[in-house]
């Protein structure tokens, strides 16, 4: 894959730089250029390096009306995304060796699917499953639920030690997660029941103490309050092997906007403040936390169309994240350009530390028109799935284009 790219702004997180500058690529590395080959003018475009995914859900196997990983991959693609890490619990669930490379060779070759393997059987938090068989066929493990074992998960800390594989542990107390809206003022007035932020905290704080025990290297997924974010702080500062990362949904939405009770606006942990919600982009900013994961949740309508108590809580994200993320962190000055791209794409693919995305050489390269204006809906996306808070409103920026190895994908205008 030879290209160039001239007139654009150069967000690049392995060089540490931002600026307008000529992108040159030979069999998919970065040159210096000229190079006899393929030249696209890109004035007004932003481009980098693509966007590596830490979790995503797939409807495939199980229910392949919400997604399937044919679906799930072009929505990744279409939304700068060349490598995306699909969660365990599917149904059935992650767990063996069979499912795994069946999934694996009917992967798309839309973009680079990643597997995430079950810490326990049909991920139930019961009997631990056989890692050392699924190790080869994944790139961590984890059963992205709430924890209610710490023993169980302090045997597989240690277990799994010597596998170099991460562990990604959604730090929240099962006993305490119980709610549909963060226990606050707003969630009183709703008459939601809610969830103290201690569900988070308590499990931080137990989490860290199982990674110093065990010294074990542990992912914290889905952070959410500010006390979440200083804990985590003061476990980096005192040098345990830990990283973290948010979801796109806590750093754009705040519980202010559940006095809508739009069922799209459900997720799991509940949305937070305002106070958490700048805490969270305090935490990108001092790189507390490392990645900005899309948690692309999709489900029919039929699931999705229900009261806000009752309905399943995520939404779909991959295609709009960049998008949202540009418009609502990078131009109002909250997030700057170069730290967006480090949580997205650099840091997720270090901690993933898979052979296909641990360097740039490897993630494709991507452009983003941030003028772009378009409208969310079937038409204009490859997700199976309508369940966003999005669906019908005009969003301004979008991938316009996706290099990656031998593969090069046009996506301007009017051709989605």
């Amino acid at each position: 894959m030879d290209f160039g790219l001239t007139g654009t702004r150069v967000v690049d997180p392995w060089r540490g730089t931002d600026r307008h500058e000529e992108v040159w690529v030979r069999h998919g590395e970065r040159v210096t250029g000229p190079l006899e080959a393929p030249v696209t003018e890109g004035h007004g475009w932003v481009s980098g390096p693509g966007l590596v995914d830490l979790y995503a859900h797939s409807g495939e196997p199980g229910h392949e009306r919400r997604e399937t990983l044919e679906s799930l991959a072009q929505a990744a693609r279409a939304g700068g995304y060349t490598h995306i890490t699909v969660l365990p619990n599917t149904e059935p669930a992650l767990d063996q060796v069979n499912q795994l490379r069946a999934l694996s060779n009917n992967a798309s070759p839309a973009t680079r699917l990643h597997l995430l393997g079950a810490m326990t059987q049909g991920c139930k938090g019961e009997k631990l499953v056989e890692a050392g068989e699924l190790s080869p066929w994944v790139v961590g493990f984890t059963d992205d639920r709430p924890v209610s074992n710490w023993q169980q998960l302090r045997y597989f800390l240690e277990y799994t030690l010597a596998m170099g594989k991460p562990i990604f542990v959604w730090p929240r107390q099962a006993q305490l997660h119980r709610g549909t809206a963060l226990e606050s003022a707003t969630a009183l007035v709703l008459g939601l029941t809610g969830i103290p932020e201690a569900a988070e905290t308590t499990a931080i704080e137990m989490l860290l103490e199982l990674v110093r025990l065990t010294g074990a290297p542990v992912h914290l997924m889905r952070l959410s309050t500010a006390r979440g974010v200083d804990l985590v702080r003061k476990g980096k500062v005192q040098g345990l092997p830990i990283s973290c990362s948010v979801t796109v949904s806590h750093l754009i939405h705040t519980e202010a906007e559940l006095f809508s009770l739009d069922p799209h606006l459900r997720f799991d942990p509940p949305l937070g403040s305002t106070a958490d919600q700048q805490a969270l982009w305090a935490g990108l900013r001092d790189g507390t936390i490392d990645a900005i994961a899309s948690d692309h949740t999709p489900w029919t309508y039929a699931e999705k169309t229900l009261p806000f108590t009752q309905t399943p809580p995520g939404a779909v994200m991959l295609e709009l994240a960049l998008p949202l993320l540009w418009s609502r962190l990078v131009v109002p000055g909250h997030l700057d350009a170069l730290t967006l791209w480090r949580a997205l794409s650099l840091n997720p693919a270090h901690i993933l530390d898979a052979k296909f995305c641990s360097d740039p050489e490897h993630t494709g390269w991507i452009a983003f028109d941030p003028e772009h204006t378009w409208q969310v809906k079937e038409r204009n996306l490859h997700t199976l799935s309508a369940a966003t808070p999005w669906w019908g409103k005009t969003l301004k920026g979008r991938v316009v284009a996706v290099w990656q190895q031998k593969m090069h994908t046009s996506l301007a205008a009017g051709t989605l």
